[in-house]
């Protein structure tokens, strides 16, 4: 029997107790930024490190327990790794010049001169060029919104997920959007980037007086990371939110859709990303979504016959047989 979590029935193949996989991926994460902190031989880097180094042996305690029957409980259980995200991105702005001094935003910006054509050294980048192209107020606060709804998005999916096809769904998505964000972070802990929000002029006239705009910089203002740019975290996370979501609903696939493209568009002409941050960040979503499911079969294989995951398919595995 499938057993009953608060409301619906718990897949017959799903884990009755831990370690999952987002808790290995977790853990992987840190173990890289710890090795990345601890490398600096500096008082912040061992810092960082001490912490990591802790929350590893707190998820390798608690993930091997039993998962909690409370559906909210549940949902937190296996949503945690992205909630945890705005905590490990505070720590990245020190932690991205442990190892360099600056930011490596020449370098971007020659890559995108190469892919979107050497007449944008004239104009700056992209980024200016797109909002500069057209400056009406609706057209701003669409897209502004846009990059806005990022923050409803991420979450938003994985609640989706898990109300609408259970806690199986709700592992895969969060391994999903997990995954972009931990790759994103990974390389903006080696390979800071600020972008153009920090050297740009700022937009002016018609398309900087909504309230949209004026919303997200106040927001960006008070909690940015500056060596974040590259690549752009809010399109990999956005898109392989909605991609994920996609998996499990074409419904919620295509009402998410206008945000996700407007999202993508709102990163670089608010000028936040250069237009290369972005492009690499829908191919990071890309290959989180195409990834998944090959790194959830290999961590369930890697636990063995012993896991209660793969005990529980035995066992209906072998009922099928009994009964067929």
């Amino acid at each position: 029997m499938a057993r009953e979590v608060s409301g619906h029935r718990q897949e017959a193949d799903f884990a009755s107790r831990g370690p999952l996989g987002v808790d290995y991926l977790t853990a992987a994460y840190l173990a890289a930024t710890a090795i990345v902190a601890l490398t600096s031989a500096s008082v912040l880097g061992l810092g960082i490190a001490a912490l990591h180094v802790a929350a590893i042996v707190l998820i390798g305690r608690a993930a091997p327990g039993s998962l909690p029957n409370h559906r909210f409980l549940l949902f937190f259980r296996l949503f945690y790794p992205i909630a945890l995200t705005p905590l490990l991105y505070l720590e990245l702005a020190p932690l991205n010049q442990l190892h360099v001094t600056g930011y490596f935003d020449p370098s971007v910006m020659r890559w995108e001169e190469a892919m979107f054509g050497d007449q944008l050294a004239m104009v700056y980048q992209l980024a200016m060029v797109f909002s500069d192209w057209y400056g009406r107020l609706w057209f701003s606060e669409t897209l502004h919104l846009g990059y806005f709804s990022y923050y409803l998005i991420v979450p938003g999916a994985a609640v989706a997920a898990y109300v609408l096809k259970g806690p199986r769904s709700l592992e895969r998505a969060s391994f999903t959007i997990a995954l972009a964000f931990f790759s994103c972070y990974l390389c903006f802990a080696v390979f800071p980037v600020a972008g153009p929000r920090y050297d740009f002029p700022l937009i002016a006239g018609e398309a900087a007086e909504g309230r949209i705009i004026r919303l997200v910089h106040s927001i960006l203002e008070s909690g940015s990371s500056k060596g974040t740019a590259f690549p752009s975290s809010h399109v990999a996370a956005t898109v392989s939110a909605w991609l994920a979501t996609g998996r499990e609903s074409k419904r919620v696939f295509w009402i998410m859709a206008p945000f996700a493209v407007s999202l993508t568009l709102g990163t670089v002409y608010g000028r936040f990303h250069y237009g290369i941050d972005a492009t690499v960040g829908l191919l990071v979503a890309a290959i989180a979504y195409a990834a998944t499911p090959w790194l959830l079969r290999l961590l369930r294989a890697t636990m063995g016959p012993s896991h209660p995951s793969n005990h529980r398919r035995h066992e209906i595995r072998g009922e099928c047989l009994m009964h067929g």
